[in-house]
């Protein structure tokens, strides 16, 4: 009959309790994500003129939007959009009168710091294309910013014909 001494008995059943609580414990870690937004393209879906941009997003702080107060740069737009447009054959980044700055409203209203992801719609209005151009194929670049400021990734959209 093998009996194990009590001390060497104690110290591997507190050994395979450690284990067992730090193999627990890292199962149930949160996830957390950067406090840098990160955006992906979703989908884009054009009404006559006007046109639905929806983006996929995380944010590892919950700082994304704007109040209606927030009017003061750097805090008055925190979507930006390039128009690009294909003229003969390459992409040319035009400056159009229609602004495609935009406001995206205070998503996490509860102040909490904590990661939120989700989907934003942005309303392209009133065209999404510069309907004065002899071009018909555009694409946007876009990135927005949080409320500490952080600058998401850029992205670009897949290319569109307008009407």
């Amino acid at each position: 009959m093998n009996i194990l001494n009590p001390k060497i008995s104690t110290f591997l059943l507190l050994s395979y309790a450690v284990l067992i609580i730090t193999l627990l414990n890292s199962c149930l870690k949160k996830q957390t994500a950067s406090p840098i937004p990160n955006i992906q393209f979703n989908k884009f879906e054009a009404q006559k003129d006007t046109a639905n941009l929806y983006i996929d997003f995380i944010d590892g702080d919950g700082d994304i939007g704007l109040l209606q107060s927030d009017t003061v740069p750097p805090n008055n737009y925190n979507c930006f959009i390039t128009y690009i447009e294909k003229q003969k054959g390459k992409w040319v980044k035009r400056e159009l009168p229609i602004d495609f700055n935009y406001r995206i409203p205070v998503i996490n209203k509860s102040n909490k710091k904590k990661t939120l992801q989700g989907l934003i719609k942005i309303a392209i209005k009133p065209f999404y294309y510069d309907p004065y151009s002899k071009y018909d194929t555009i694409k946007y670049e876009m990135y927005i910013v949080d409320k500490a400021l952080n600058k998401s990734n850029v992205i670009t959209t897949p290319e569109f014909i307008t009407p």
